[in-house]
Order: C-alpha cells, then structure tokens, then sequence
C-alpha cells in the first residue's frame, strides 16, 4: 500500500503548481446510491476489515460491501439477536473483527463481521446516560483491547468497557481539568484530551497527566452542544493536527511550536470528517469539499465542492487498494481513484488516420492537400519505421500508386512509377503496406500482385501474382524472410515466395477461418500472431505450423481482435470489443483498458490502429479514438486479497461457521452440488476485474469466467478436492492471493471401505452358512443313504447267509448219510454230534456279526466234521495268536468256514491220500489277518476237473464269501479284504492255494 501513495504523491508534486491543481485530478468515478443497492443515501460511516469488505452505515441499515453488491443487516422488530435499531450514526472498528455500532437513540451494539452475530451492549442504568450523547458518537476512540472513550456533553468523557457491557462517566474536574473536553486522540498506548487551552496527556483515563498548554488559542464554534468538536490526528513525529472553527492548527507538543493553517469556513462548524493515509497525507473535509494536508503542511484542495457533486461528506475513508470514500449527507456514496487518472479517449472528428496525426501535431493545412482529406474512416493502411509514416487508400486507383508520407509533422503525396515497360495501362488500388526488416516497403494491390516500393527513387515493381481467394480486401501482409511473405484475407491465410512465385495455403493448419489481422512476433522470427474475428489470438508457428489459441477462456478480455501491434518488453497491443489490451507473450498476463478508463468506447474496429514515430500507439472504433505510449501508463499493481461472500451446497440449508474462515467442507455424497461466490477486495473499476476457479482432482486446468464471479459444480462424485478462487487486479494481472477451500464429499455407506469389509465378512459369513448348511444336508443325505445301504447291506448280507447254511447243511447231511449208507454207524453217530453242536450254535448265533474267535471255533466243528467224513484224510491246525485285537474283532457269521471248505472239496478231496488246512490268525497294523493254507491240487488243476466233471451242482461258495466281506466293509465303513494265492514246488508243480482274509479295524 505506501509505494501506491508514494506514487500518489508524486502525481500531486507533477499536478500541483502554487497550492491549486491545474492538471488532471481525480474525479468522482462512481456515485453508489439506493439504485445500486445503498440501504440509505446517508451514508454515516465507512470502513474495511481485515478480510478487504467494506463496511457501510447509513441511517436505514448497515451493510458489507464486496464491490460488486452489498449484503444488508437491518432491525426487526421483536428479533433480539438482531440490530438495536437502524438509524446508526457511527461505526467503530474496535478489534478483533468487532465493530462498534453507535446508534441515534444512544444504544451500543458489537458487530462481529466474521460470525455475524450482534452483541447487545446491555440496557444498564450506566447506558441511559447515552441516550442524550449520540450527537458526540463521531468523538469516539479506542485502545483495540475493549475500551473506547467520547466526550460528554457536560464537557467530561465517558469510558465504555465493551467487553465488560460497563460504562463510566468522568467529569473534567474528575479529570482534574478546569475546561470543557474538546478534542480526544489514542496512540501509542496514551490517551490525548485537549480542552481549548491545554493538551493532557495520560495512561489511563484517571492517572498520572502530563500536561501542555498550547502557544495560541482555539476558536470555538458556536453551535458545540449541536455535536461538534475539535479531534486531532497524530503524526508519527507526535504533531497534532487540529480543527477549529478558522482553520487548521499543526502543533508540536514537544518544541512547543504550531502553525496556524486559515480555512474559513462557510458554515460554523468544526467537526473534523477525515481519513489518513500511511505516508503522511491527510485527507479532511472542508466547505463541502475534500483536501490534503500534505506532510509539508501544505493544503491541497483535491476535490472542491462543485455545483455537479452534490451533497456534504459525513464521513470518509481511504481502502487498501487506493480508492477514497466519500459518504454524503443523503446524496450516497462517492468513489474516488486517487491512483489511476485514466487513458485518454478522444471523439471521432474526421478520418481516423488525420485524427490522429492531427492529434500528434499535424499541422492543418497538410491535411487538405492529399487524398486523406476524401478517405472514408477505414479506408487507410500504414506502415511506420523510424520517423516515417507511409499511408495509403484502398480505394484510391491509379496506373501509378500514390502513397502519403507523414514526416517532420507534415504530408507529401508521392507517387510511384513503374520501373519496367510492361504493364504500363494496368492500375493498382494498394490493399496493404507493411515493411520488412531490411527497410524495404512493400505492398498488394486489388489482384493480389505483390508490390515492391523503392522510397529514394520513387519506382515499384510487380511481382507474380500471389494464388489468393479472390476477395476485395487484404487485411495482412508481413515479411517472413528473404522473400518469404505471409499475407491474409478474411478467409485465408498464404505464404508467398516471390523468388519462385509459389503460394501455400496455410488455412487447414489454423483453428478459424475468419481471420482479421496478423502480426509478426519481434522476439522470434518463427511465431506469427493472428487476430479474428471470434476465435481470439492465435500463435502459430511457421515451422512446425502448430497452433495455440488465447481466447476469453484464457484470460482475454475479447475474442474478437481487430488489430496486433507488438511493443518492447514482450507485450502485443490489441483492440477488441472490450477495450484494448496488453497480453504479454511470456506471462499470458493481461493489461485491459475500457471505458471505465476514459476510453470513449468500449468498441474499436479492424484498421483503426497505427504506431507513431515516438513508438506512441492509436485506435480507434465507431465512436472515437485514443493515443498513448505504453511505457508512460499508469499500471495497476494492487494485489487484491480474495473473499468468499456466498457458498451454497445441496441439501445443506446452513453451512457451520463464518465464511471468512472457511477452510474446509466435509459433506455427503448427496451433497455434491457446490455453488460458489467470490470477489476480489478491489473497488475502483470491479467490472474491470476478471476472475478464474479451479477445483483441484476435478479441474484439469483453471477456468476462467470473466468477470463473472461464480463457481458452480453440479453431481461432484465422492472425492477430496481443494476449491481454488482466483481474480485479477484492474490492470489484468492475477493476484498473489489465492483463497482455498479444501472439500471433501464422503461417498455413500454402500461405496466405503467399511461397508465393503463388512459386506465382504457378511457374504463370507453367509457363504460359510450356506456351505455349513449345505454340507450338512449332503451328510444327512449321505447319513440316510449309508443307513439305507447298510440296512440293504444287512438284509443282503442275511440273505448270503440264507444262501450259505442251506449249502452248509446240505453237504454235511450228505456226509452223514453217505455213513449210513456205508453201514459205519458209530462214525455217523459221532458226525451227527457234532453236526448237532455245530448246529445249534449256528442257531444262536442271530447277529450280523460274531467274534472272529467263535467263528473260528464253528470252522474246528466244520473240520472235525470233514475228517469224521473222509476217513482222517484231512489233517487240520490252529494258530490263533492270543492278542486282544484278535479276540475282539467282529466278522461276518460263516466268513471263513467257506474258505475252508472250499480248500476241502477242490484241493484235498482230489488227492487220493488227502492233505491238510492250516490256519494262522494274526494282527498287524490295526489290521487282523486270517491265512488259510492248503496242499491240494491247486486252482488250476481244479478248474480242469471241474470242466471234466459231470455233476450239474455249481459251487457258489467263494463268490457269496466275496460278496459278504465286501458287503462287511460296505455297512461297517471299513475295508477288508480277500486274496486267493496258487503256491507252488521248487520244481514249478502245484503245491496248494493259500487264502488271506484281512479284517481292518479301523475306519477307512
């Protein structure tokens, strides 16, 4: 902020001659009234929080300003959290983001400008005593840390404790003081109270004074009980400035010397409405009027009351950014620049070219002797180098052209001969000019004929004619090299060499056919710069032919460019339908100038522009024309500070806290559609200002919008993003400033990774139901069908049963009756014995299964039987191991008895002497084994006699045994076994047949 007054300043020193201002001054740029939204046109009070809003009292309301619109606060009846009233007469910054509002009936209110919430001072009996000195609420100052003091009617001062809701009334002989209280001031820690006579000075209101009576006197004014009084400003050196009824009084307490400053007023009062700034100016109102103390103790009359700015100040204030504020007694609110005086802007008088030349200093009479003085506004084409204008007239034809040449301020017509024989007859209308870096002129005429100009000897020469889409203009034409030109018309844009007469057609390579302009870049030889009509400015580069678009979306103010002129320090000039402009070509910063800047239009036109000899720059539109240097305008270098003055979100009614600290937006998911307010804290031209936003994890880049300050997001999904909001000074240039909001929108319970732990625990929870249920289904289904099979098993297994005792019985019974018939009785009575044993304890034995050592007891009673039979040709052993697996093994009734007799009637019988069984039980590996070995005849020799044999009986014996130990297994989940093995002699012969029964004891 001080380098901007310093500037300031220096504009006086360059303005102000002998105490007046003679030169240009600021003016009042704006009058915000009711009409722009102003609650009242009196305006009481006026002043700028550390957020960069304006704040604005008036005697109907109060309210924040942004520069863009206001946002009001007014007194409701029966609203207790509301303003006490409406009429406020002050406004008091008192820290802390706390304002003070002073109201007409004497009631206090704490305004906190963050939160918005209004603090009542209190309706104490201390307080009543303000009802009757409202009129002395402007005398008010304050420490920042609570206490505030005002003078009192009766000459004393009232001390207000705003955080302790007190107020303490102190007369001036409490104050130990024998005057009236005139005046107060607060700096430093130390509180000032002037009297008419005397300066006290104190810490503390009732403590320890040091006293200065002042080396002259002040004039009173005689309406003081009306309100007025006499408050100084404190200089940084300690002198006070002070206001009485004469003028203006600048006393240093410490040499104890003043100077007596006359200002007579018209009216009798003295109340001092003034601001300051931070070097050392003083701006205060006078006779209606606003002026300067200046820090040499001059007075400067900066804006002096006029018959065509009505109304008194009533209060004023000078922002961050330069603009002074003047609040009137019913006629609004004014707004001065005090930094920027404008461009100039001048109205249309003749063509634009002699306007301007006229305007640089062209002297009358040279403007009736050329063809100028017919030429219709857009008809001229120029080309400028060094001290040298050459002009010419698209609609001037002749054999031999005629160029204007601007020099030394005057104008000479110079005609040009052709400077060979052929071609004598054809005339030429020049459609362009332009110079190449050598020095040469060069232009095209109406048959896109290349025309070289050779100024010293007044001579052209016709080039090939250049393959062009007929049209009846040419709007460019710019050197590319050693005979190398690219030229352009609304439709196309051709390089043209003129060494070999060849065109190329450059319009596929470009983003937009309606092209208004080109320029060539100074700082590279490769860049051509292209201006149209609605596509804004073009980079293209020649070599690689590649593009690169600056439009409104950028950052231009305008996409229509009617003209490109480049200056020094990498700036191009452009005119558009929004003003002029500065683009720098590093930065892509912007520079605009508008109307609001003294312009005479906003519009400006395709061949209204010119560079002047002193590097000065024109352009022109329908309504007039401004001429400038670049380097001598003023540029805006105020840095604004971003606020958020409004934020809406979805199904969020009110977002929790104040706005000015809003950091962070945690929201839901259905919570994603975000419109947000912004403004830059800058108020001398707002409509100058443009602003761009960008949503971090959404936004690729930043998007710009103008001088529209909204941003708006519509269905934002879940995610974590950082709002950014972003403007530009007056002058173009983005602000350092950039306010953030970081947002986060949680996504729906079913998109969280809690949800999907707990979904993907719950489905595996229900997929382990699903499989515990379905594997105890299949094994009751498995369950029932084992029982099933092993009850089928059990009834086939007794149906084998039924199958083996008959068989059993029958060859037993033939045994004994083959011993009646032989006539041995005593044999058959021993065999029927034992057949009678062997017998009943077949009949009790009803179980499924029996002990493999009753089974086997049963095949000794079978064995026994067998050798009664054959005549002891069968010999028979047990080897039964005593092992308690052996003894506790269940079998199938009648398992092994079949085995046995089997080796009996297939092995023994056939052997004339007989043989013998043995039999071997076991155990081994939870497992019991039962071997039966014989000496018979062997399975082979058996089948042979078998297939010799005549008997139709047909043995079922080992097939059923086979069936039964499987069915054994089957019912009891165990797995037994039955293994038949030949044996054989050394010398290969059959030497018997052993059978293994294996018993598993265990579950398989």
């Amino acid at each position: 902020m001080i380098p901007q007054f310093v500037k300031l300043l220096a504009y006086f020193c360059c303005f102000i001659l002998t105490g007046k201002l003679v030169a240009q001054q600021p003016q009042v740029s704006r009058i915000i009234t009711v009409r722009d939204g102003l609650p009242q046109s009196y305006v009481s009070g006026i002043l700028q929080d550390q957020y960069g809003f304006l704040w604005i009292s008036t005697l109907n309301g109060f309210s924040r300003y942004d520069g863009r619109g206001f946002k009001h606060y007014w007194h409701n009846s029966g609203d207790t959290t509301g303003m006490s009233s409406n009429i406020i007469l002050h406004i008091m910054d008192v820290g802390n983001d706390q304002l003070l509002l002073c109201y007409m009936d004497g009631k206090l209110d704490i305004f906190n400008t963050e939160s918005e919430k209004i603090i009542h001072l209190g309706n104490k009996l201390p307080f009543d005593r303000l009802k009757s000195e409202s009129g002395f609420f402007k005398s008010l100052v304050t420490n920042n840390k609570g206490l505030c003091w005002m003078i009192a009617s009766d000459g004393g001062i009232n001390q207000i404790d705003i955080y302790h809701n007190n107020i303490e009334h102190f007369t001036a002989s409490q104050l130990e003081l024998k005057e009236p209280v005139s005046g107060l001031a607060f700096q430093k820690e130390q509180l000032f109270i002037l009297t008419q006579t005397l300066l006290s000075t104190r810490k503390k209101i009732t403590g320890a004074a040091q006293t200065s009576y002042y080396p002259f006197s002040i004039v009173k004014a005689s309406n003081f009980k009306s309100g007025n009084f006499y408050s100084p400003w404190i200089r940084e050196n300690g002198e006070l400035i002070i206001s009485d009824a004469n003028g203006i009084i600048i006393w240093n307490p410490a040499s104890h010397t003043f100077k007596q400053l006359s200002l007579p007023r018209k009216t009798g009062s003295a109340k001092l409405i003034a601001h300051s700034n931070d070097t050392g100016n003083y701006f205060f109102e006078y006779n209606g009027g606003v002026y300067i103390i200046r820090p040499d103790d001059s007075i400067v009359p900066l804006l002096p009351a006029t018959e065509s700015v009505k109304g008194s100040p009533t209060s004023m204030y000078i922002d961050r950014s330069g603009v002074l504020w003047v609040g009137t007694n019913g006629y609004g609110l004014r707004q001065y620049n005090l930094m920027k005086f404008g461009m100039p802007g001048y109205t249309n008088q003749h063509s634009f070219v002699m306007d301007v030349l006229s305007h640089y200093g062209l002297a009358p009479q040279y403007a009736t002797q050329t063809f100028l003085r017919n030429s219709v506004p857009f008809a001229n084409r120029t080309a400028t180098r060094k001290e040298m204008v050459w002009i010419a007239d698209v609609h001037h034809q002749t054999p031999d052209p005629q160029l204007v040449l601007f020099a030394n301020k005057m104008l000479s017509v110079k005609t040009f001969l052709r400077d060979d024989a052929a071609g004598k007859s054809e005339t030429h209308s020049v459609k362009f000019i332009s110079y190449d870096q050598n020095g040469l002129l060069w232009g095209i005429d109406q048959l896109a004929h290349l025309l070289q100009f050779n100024t010293d000897k007044l001579t052209f020469t016709v080039y090939p004619k250049i393959n062009l889409e007929p049209v009846n203009e040419i709007n460019g034409l710019v050197p590319g090299g050693e005979n190398i030109f690219y030229i352009s018309n609304p439709n196309d844009l051709v390089k043209f060499d003129a060494s070999t007469g060849v065109t190329e057609s450059l319009t596929t390579s470009l983003p937009s056919k309606d092209l208004l302009t080109i320029s060539n870049d100074p700082d590279d030889k490769e860049v051509l710069w292209i201006g149209t009509l609605s596509d804004g400015l073009i980079r293209f580069n020649k070599s690689t032919r590649k593009t690169q678009v600056y439009s409104i979306a950028t950052g231009l103010p305008n996409n229509t460019i009617y003209s490109i002129i480049p200056v020094s320090d990498h700036e191009l000039w452009c005119s558009s339908n929004k003003g002029i402009f500065a683009f720098n070509k590093k930065t892509a910063d912007i520079r605009s100038f508008t109307s609001r800047d003294g312009l005479i239009d906003d519009e400006f036109n395709r061949y209204y522009y010119m560079m002047l000899p002193d590097t000065s720059l024109a352009f022109g539109g329908p309504m007039g024309y401004t001429l400038f240097k670049p380097g001598a305008l003023q540029v805006d270098e105020f840095d604004p500070t971003i606020a958020l003055t409004d934020i809406s979100v979805s199904n969020l009614p009110q977002l929790p806290g104040s706005l000015a600290r809003l950091k962070e937006l945690r929201l839901t998911h259905n919570q994603n559609f975000i419109t947000a307010e912004f403004a830059a804290m800058q108020f001398d031209v707002p409509d100058k200002i443009r602003y761009r936003y960008q949503l971090t994890g959404f936004d690729k880049n930043w998007v710009m919008t103008g001088n529209e300050n909204k941003a708006s997001y519509t269905s934002l999904p879940p995610g974590d993003y950082t709002l950014l909001l972003n403007a530009s000074n007056t002058s173009g240039k983005w602000s350092s400033h950039v306010r953030s909001i970081h947002i986060i929108i949680a996504p729906p319970f079913w998109k969280t990774w809690w949800f999907y732990l707990i979904t993907g625990i719950t489905l595996c929870v229900l997929i382990y139901l699903f499989l515990h249920a379905r594997i105890r289904r299949i094994k009751k289904a498995h369950a029932r069908q084992l029982q099933f099979e092993r009850e089928a098993g059990e009834l086939h297994a007794m149906a084998l049963r039924a199958q083996m005792n008959p068989h059993f019985i029958f060859n037993c019974l033939n045994s004994i009756k083959a011993l009646i018939q032989e006539k041995q009785d005593t044999k058959a009575i021993k065999y029927l014995t034992t057949f009678v044993s062997l017998i009943r304890k077949q009949l009790n034995n009803t179980n499924n299964q029996v002990k493999l050592t009753d089974e086997l007891q049963t095949c000794r009673l079978y064995l026994e039987l067998e050798a009664m039979r054959f005549d002891e040709r069968i010999n028979f052993h047990f080897d039964i191991a005593e092992d308690e697996l052996v003894k506790q093994v269940m079998v199938p009734p009648l398992i092994v008895q079949p085995v046995i007799e089997n080796a009996i009637i297939h092995g023994l019988l056939p052997r004339e002497e007989g043989g013998w069984i043995d039999i071997k039980v076991h155990s081994k590996n939870n497992q019991v084994i039962c071997e039966i070995k014989d000496n018979g005849i062997g399975r082979a020799a058996a089948a042979k006699l078998k297939e010799k044999s005549s008997l139709l009986h047909q043995s079922k014996g080992i097939h059923l045994l086979e069936e039964r130990i499987n069915l054994h297994g089957l019912i009891n989940q165990k797995f037994n076994s039955l293994e038949t093995t030949d044996l054989y002699h050394s010398n290969g012969q059959p030497a018997g047949t052993r059978v293994i029964i294996k018993f598993n004891t265990n579950y398989d």
